[in-house]
Formats: C-alpha cells, structure tokens, sequence
C-alpha cells in the first residue's frame, strides 16, 4: 500500500467516532468564588463529566456575578450553572433550558455574623453596615434584602465581588453582617467557617440549575446529563461532588422554575441599593 500511515491515521478517526471533530463545549459557572478558587474546584469534575460523556468540555466563569450576566446574555456559554435569577430571564433569551440541578438542596439565602458576636436576631442588625456579593445575586442579596424590607429593618448595604469576600469581610470584623448562601459556609475554610454563625435564612426555591443552549444537539446534552446524574452513583463521582460541596446532581425541568418566574423581579430588584 503507497500511504499506509494515511490509511492508518483515517481509520483511527472514523474508529473513534465523532468526538473527535466536535468543537469543544464551554460550561460557565457562575462565579461564587474568586476565578482561581472556582477553578480549582470545578475543573476536575467538568473533564469527568466530559470524559464520561465523550464530549470536550472547557470550563469558563466571569470576574464577577453581573460579568457573568453579561456572557449569558450573549449565549457564550454551551453549557451555564447559573443562578435562578439569571435562568428566569435567560431562559427566555437566548432560551437556556435547565436540564440538572443540585440533589437535596434547596436555595435559600442566609445572613451570617461573627460567632462571638452579639447579634441574635435580623432586627439587631438595624442601621449596621451588611455585606452583600453584588446587587444581583439572587439569593445572598435579592432574598436577604427583601426579608429585611419586610421585616421593616434599614440596613447599610455594602457590595463586594464574591460570596468568599462576604465571608472575609463579616470574620475579619470589616463588616457586621453579611449575606450568602449555605453551600458556600459549608465549603469555606474550616478555620474561616468555624468562626462565622447563621443569623437567619429566607425562604427556599429550587436550586442553581444547569442548563443548556439551544446550539447543542439533543443526543449531545442527552450524554451529558447522564454523566452528570453518574458522577453520585461511584466513589471517584463523589468525591468530585464534595469538592463542589455537593450531594449528587438530580435532573431539573424549565417548568420547575416557574416559582422564580412568578416572583415580583422588579420588586426584588429594587430592594438592592
């Protein structure tokens, strides 16, 4: 045969099947940690998925919540792990659909304060300076804030970029108070963790989602939503989850969202300052 390495280098790739011509898929995650921390913690488990779905995934984030807004808005992402806030509007346009979420956890915002501290009630917290991960995050700062509204409590807010410098700010003493959501406490630092306290939480709604553009094919999401659902069913899966402060990973549906949609976003909107 006059090319037997061309011969040879053409079978491997009809033997390894498509994968091999598929651009690879970016997966957002919305940055409730700094860029370098979220990586560290999620890169490992997106090239698992990615190995078990056959498909290329690169992980992406924004500096910021509203940044990460911003890329949605645009379709950047193939894949997102967004917050609710951001699904009920980007569902929409450019019609992300939710296909997994985390398992067992609903999403409910929480106010934290030092563990010695005096504070035993939100209304303790009146006039104070509290701590928020930017105006737009749905539960740390949209929740906790319309709980202190109807509750009648003024609060200085006070923004930063992350849920991690929530944390910082309300230990370090730079801060009172601060809002945030529990899976971040429960995977801080355990020093960091140990010396913080839960003041008070909002109500629950369904948790972040992950969900899917429009661009990817139906078998390719199908691959990779069971790969995701995979990971709790054997001891490498899970302790990727752990790392990401998770149980297991359920299947979501754009329906189960419609709770977040019948919210007042306007209204929520306009309890940040």
């Amino acid at each position: 045969m006059k090319y037997p390495r061309l011969v040879a280098l053409l079978a491997a790739v009809f033997l390894t099947g498509p994968t091999l011509w598929c651009a690879p898929l970016s997966v957002g995650i919305t940055p409730l940690k700094a860029p370098s921390k979220l990586a560290e913690d999620w890169q490992p488990l997106i090239a698992e998925v990615g190995r078990r779905a056959g498909v290329e995934l690169v992980f992406r984030t924004a500096a910021t919540i509203p940044a990460f807004g911003e890329r949605l808005a645009q379709g950047e992402y193939d894949i997102a792990y967004m917050n609710p806030y951001h699904y009920s509007i980007y569902s929409a346009t450019p019609g992300y659909r939710a296909f997994a979420r985390e398992q067992g956890r609903p999403l409910a915002g929480i106010i934290i304060v030092r563990k010695a501290s005096p504070y035993r009630k939100l209304a303790d917290l009146a006039g104070r300076a509290v701590i928020f991960p930017t105006p737009l995050a749905f539960a740390a700062s949209m929740l906790t804030q319309a709980e202190f509204q109807h509750q009648g409590i003024e609060v200085q807010a006070r923004y930063v970029q992350s849920h991690d410098s929530v944390l910082h700010g309300v230990a370090t003493g730079g801060f009172e108070a601060g809002g945030t959501i529990a899976k971040i406490l429960e995977s801080a630092d355990p020093e960091l963790a140990n010396s913080l306290r839960i003041l008070a939480r909002t109500g629950q709604y369904q948790s972040h989602p992950f969900a899917v553009h429009p661009r990817v094919a139906p078998e390719t999401l199908k691959k990779l939503r069971d790969a995701f659902l995979s990971l709790k069913q054997d001891a490498a899966g899970r302790r990727l989850l752990d790392k990401i402060a998770f149980k297991g990973i359920e299947v979501a549906r754009d329906k189960d969202y419609n709770d977040i949609r019948r919210l007042d976003m306007s209204k929520l909107a306009d309890t940040v300052h």
